[in-house]
């Protein structure tokens, strides 16, 4: 019996302990930190006032083009692009930009640009480009 008790008092103790050693790493009541969240604006609603601003841009993708010696072009519903140049085109080993991207909802981050009154955003590396999955409705 006598020595049961001494585990639990040093089992006891070992969990009074751990939270406070934990707590000096991330704070008494704090979680680990997370990614940051960042501001997506609608494909639709980039102006020509935000030319030159470095912006993350969320819309769904109609259409994929690889545009000879240019790279290639994601068409937006609201007109609006994305361009990969073929001097990055590297940067996507094992990923077919046509196959990825191409009817899937996007998040691209980069700088606005604005050429012909066309306003794009250049993409210079695949993480600039996220994925979004949708959320699937469950039927009752």
């Amino acid at each position: 019996m006598r020595l049961r008790t001494r585990y639990a008092a040093a089992a006891a103790f070992a969990l009074l302990i751990a939270p406070v050693g934990q707590s000096s790493q991330w704070g008494l009541a704090q979680a680990p930190p997370d990614e940051q969240e960042v501001e997506v604006v609608a494909v639709g609603d980039v102006t020509a006032a935000q030319v030159g601003e470095e912006l993350t841009v969320g819309g769904r993708a109609l259409d994929v083009r690889r545009i000879q010696g240019s790279g290639f072009q994601i068409t937006f519903l609201s007109g609006f692009l994305a361009l990969i140049p073929e001097s990055h085109m590297h940067l996507w080993t094992g990923v077919d930009p046509m196959k990825r991207y191409k009817g899937r909802s996007l998040q691209v981050t980069g700088e606005i640009m604005e050429e012909n009154e066309q306003l794009f955003i250049g993409v210079t590396d695949p993480d600039q480009m996220k994925v979004i999955q949708r959320q699937r409705r469950r039927r009752r």
